[in-house]
């Protein structure tokens, strides 16, 4: 991964730390948007949802917290791509997922979703699943 530049992780943090406040909001609407567009993903999620959204929140915590320390990020991410390969991920599901994040992350944030939010998420989120499909899939 080409590390993100010191703006994009202060924009990606920064604006976590503004939703943080919110997070049940985020789960809630993430979840909500990611089985509105993809429906087939449904099943994949057998176990409780409420508690699934604490395991995305505190994921997506650790992960923003580690943009900047590749050494615990990447390990991380690639185990964590491997666990979901056990649960039926797919890679093609990585995009519908990021959409729905993103998405989600505008609705909270409102107009603190900038243009340059909005880019560094997309970079991050690209940047550390194009690992873990690399880690998990090849």
């Amino acid at each position: 991964m080409e590390p993100l530049s010191q703006i994009e992780v202060e924009h990606v943090r920064g604006s976590f730390d503004r939703v943080w406040a919110e997070s049940r909001r985020l789960s809630d609407l993430f979840y909500a948007r990611l089985f509105e567009t993809a429906p087939e993903v449904r099943p994949l999620f057998r176990g409780d949802l409420d508690e699934q959204k604490q395991k995305f929140l505190g994921t997506l915590a650790v992960i923003v917290g580690s943009l900047e320390n590749a050494a615990v990020l990447m390990p991380a991410a690639a185990s964590l791509a491997r666990q979901h390969v056990g649960y039926g991920v797919e890679p093609g599901h990585y995009p519908v997922v990021g959409e729905a994040l993103l998405w989600s992350l505008e609705r909270c944030l409102g107009a603190g979703w900038t243009p340059e939010t909005a880019a560094a998420w997309q970079r991050a989120y690209a940047a550390v699943t194009a690992h873990m499909v690399a880690s998990a899939y090849s």
